[in-house]
């Protein structure tokens, strides 16, 4: 539970007030963050949840630009770590993989990940990754703020399923009973009220953790809490 200062309530301020609550209870927030499906609200990581030895790693190899495609993540889980024993990819073998073409994984997806140290280049035309940090989190939690049409709402949230553990419906107290909880709980979306007049949040349904359905979504998830103020925080940097 948490105190906010009453005012007028709009979807803007609405999410900020969500932001807060998260904030003060050891959460990373980021607002609008769009992977796909949409553009959640909010997607929230708890502090404990953050995987900082892997952070470690990642900043070790000087990989500090976020990655913000599919594309890269997708290709990253195509090739072979430079620590394994494996011998590295042919640049023929990911584009058969991927049916991408030659010219764009090449000169621009390939040429982006060596360039931020993300893999090498050994020989002519073949790949090693320079990884071993993923994931950078235990669990992504996606949210879905309403202040009407709760519906439009629950469909939006159920779609985070795609990148989130977690994902959760936020609607004003004032009209939380208009919520169909069976509905949700059938689905697996969590419910969140929000009450100005009151001055508190709560938890309504808290749902179980599930594996996302696109994993590289998820990856690319969490990007958007691969940020300076993150490393100092758990003194990366």
């Amino acid at each position: 539970m948490i105190f906010f200062q009453r005012k007028s309530m709009t979807e803007k301020t609405f999410v900020e007030q969500l932001e807060k609550f998260f904030n003060t209870n050891d959460y990373l927030t980021k607002k609008e963050v769009g992977v796909g499906y949409g553009i959640a609200d909010l997607v929230i990581v708890k502090k404990t949840s953050i995987m900082v030895d892997n952070y470690m790693l990642r900043a070790s190899h000087g990989q500090y630009n976020q990655l913000f495609k599919e594309d890269y993540f997708r290709l990253l889980k195509l090739i072979p770590d430079i620590s394994s024993n494996r011998k590295p990819v042919h640049l023929d073998t990911l584009v058969q993989k991927t049916s991408l073409s030659k010219s764009l994984l090449k000169y621009n997806i390939l040429r982006l990940l060596e360039k931020n140290k993300f893999i090498k280049s050994e020989g002519d035309n073949y790949y090693f990754k320079i990884n071993g940090w993923m994931p950078l989190a235990k669990e992504i939690i996606a949210i879905e703020a309403k202040l009407k049409d709760w519906k439009r709402g629950f469909l939006q949230a159920n779609r985070y399923k795609a990148f989130a553990d977690k994902v959760y419906l936020a609607v004003p107290a004032e009209t939380a009973h208009l919520v169909n909880r069976e509905l949700l709980t059938k689905h697996n979306v969590g419910l969140i009220s929000l009450s100005y007049k009151q001055n508190k949040t709560d938890y309504i349904l808290k749902p179980h953790k599930e594996k996302p359905l696109n994993n590289y979504m998820r990856n690319m998830a969490t990007e958007y809490f691969w940020e300076k103020k993150t490393l100092k925080e758990f003194a990366v940097i």
